[in-house]
């Protein structure tokens, strides 16, 4: 579903050079998941940020579902990211004056697939449907990034990719959250990459690996 060919990336901080990719060659299919681990400033979220073209790539090729994202102009981009790609952000990113539905609504209806019948599924899936009237201030943290989920998936989009998704979430939580997570993204076909620092939630996804000095190794 995803494909990094030969990508370098590298960033300064405070004077020193972070190296994120160095000739980085990285793929994975349909339908797979990952878990993305490392020391925290090791580069994971520039890696998935290029990966999602919020980023680019210092060189090489990034391309999703065989479409090369990184020559993409920036309208083409945007409409690509919202048609094919779920984010999943460790800050929940709702939008305060909207309900969890139209929060968990608002990317299908931009892309003009929304599907009432699997918005209700998803809801009842994510155990929210309960919640579809209320605001995210009326919801706990755990709410919220279900709502979050259910924005992510309810484009079915081909690749999901999710940043410290639990990060804010107490551990039964987290534990929680990552289940139905990996279980919706199961059954809706989807691609799935999580950053974590976390091996009980990487224990949650079929694959496991470390970035660090700009290279990718199985995790233990």
């Amino acid at each position: 579903m995803f494909e990094l060919k030969h990508v370098n990336k590298s960033f300064r901080d405070r004077g020193d050079v972070i190296q994120v990719a160095q000739d980085l060659c990285w793929h994975l299919g349909s339908g797979e998941s990952a878990a993305l681990m490392g020391e925290s400033g090791a580069g994971k979220t520039t890696l998935m940020n290029m990966i999602a073209g919020l980023d680019k790539a210092d060189s090489g090729e990034v391309l999703v579902d065989g479409v090369h994202i990184d020559r993409l102009g920036q309208a083409e981009l945007t409409a690509f990211r919202r048609n094919h790609i779920g984010l999943i952000f460790q800050k929940f990113h709702l939008i305060p004056s909207l309900s969890a539905w139209d929060n968990g609504a608002l990317q299908a209806r931009l892309a003009g697939v929304f599907d009432s019948d699997f918005a209700n599924h998803l809801f009842d899936v994510l155990g929210i449907d309960h919640l579809a009237h209320r605001r995210p201030s009326q919801l706990s943290g755990g709410q919220q990034q279900r709502v979050a989920i259910a924005r992510a998936l309810m484009h079915q989009p081909q690749l999901v990719l999710a940043d410290e998704p639990t990060g804010n979430l107490d551990e039964a939580t987290s534990a929680a959250v990552i289940e139905l997570l990996v279980s919706a993204a199961s059954d809706a076909g989807a691609t799935l990459l999580v950053v974590t620092h976390s091996a009980s939630i990487a224990g949650y996804l079929s694959h496991s690996y470390r970035l660090g000095s700009g290279t990718l190794t199985p995790a233990a």
